[in-house]
């Protein structure tokens, strides 16, 4: 049988969040701040722009933004 092992205030101290291990941190504008776009594409359209995203090392949210200011530009 095992022997108990006592325990002590700093074993129950609460430990420091570990940093977030996603590629990517969070961008600079908070969620609470942005407005919800949603519609429906082709799936082969949803492929292609998340994969375009992907290559660029941005979010789906930051291209679809570039993306419309260079529309924008052109008209």
């Amino acid at each position: 049988m095992a022997k108990p092992v006592a325990v002590t205030a700093a074993d129950l101290a609460p430990v420091k969040p570990r940093q977030q291990t996603a590629m990517r941190q969070r961008g600079v504008v908070s969620s609470a701040d942005l407005v919800p776009l949603q519609f429906r594409m082709s799936p082969e359209f949803v492929r292609a722009f998340k994969q375009a995203a992907l290559d660029r090392d941005m979010k789906l949210n930051e291209l679809l933004n570039e993306c419309f200011h260079e529309f924008i530009k052109k008209t």
